[in-house]
């Protein structure tokens, strides 16, 4: 228990001084140097969750297997203070996918890095989390996308895990955001 909550001081300090030094904008931008999405994520906790994502079974899955085009995928943790303020701007970016029938093929994730499930159940309760958040408890999907901060929000392709776009920090323009949503998807 020591070492999980000096990791999680670790990179709630990192974070912190990183977001502090870019007024909560760290990166926005292509992604050429992220590394493709090659992890596998926890199987999901409802039969909801498994029918948004198309997947066949409620086993361990990776982003090739979603039903989608494009996934959005939020890295956050139930504890940072600025996961906390990108909150309730996910749930908008959702909420504008949803009701856009020309990005029914786009799905919404959330992958909750270092977080324990009492603390991820308390997150989604409170910010009322209306898409999939599956757990990284041991930080092992981090780790496979070389420490990726949190909040960092990224556009990634399902046909091969290829970050497209990747924004670290608070969203402060949710409109760019989904404009450049819109761009990726008329690419595909």
């Amino acid at each position: 228990m020591k070492k999980r909550g000096a990791f999680c001081l670790f990179w709630g300090v990192v974070c912190a001084l990183i977001l502090l030094q870019s007024n909560k904008a760290v990166c926005a931008g292509p992604a050429e140097q992220v590394p493709a999405a090659k992890f596998t994520i926890p199987a999901p906790d409802s039969a909801q969750a498994q029918k948004y994502l198309g997947l066949k079974a409620m086993e361990p899955f990776g982003i090739p297997d979603i039903k989608a085009s494009l996934v959005v995928v939020e890295f956050m943790s139930a504890l940072c203070p600025h996961c906390h303020a990108n909150a309730p701007i996910l749930n908008n970016i959702f909420k504008t996918i949803q009701s856009d029938s020309r990005l029914a093929d786009v799905k919404v994730i959330a992958i909750a890095v270092g977080s324990e499930k009492p603390e991820l159940e308390a997150y989604i309760k409170k910010f009322k989390v209306p898409f999939p958040v599956f757990l990284d408890d041991d930080s092992s999907i981090s780790v496979a996308m070389e420490g990726v901060p949190t909040p960092t929000t990224m556009i990634i392709a399902t046909e091969n895990g290829k970050v497209l776009f990747s924004h670290t920090g608070v969203i402060q323009d949710p409109d760019q955001f989904l404009k450049q949503l819109k761009a990726l998807h008329k690419k595909k």
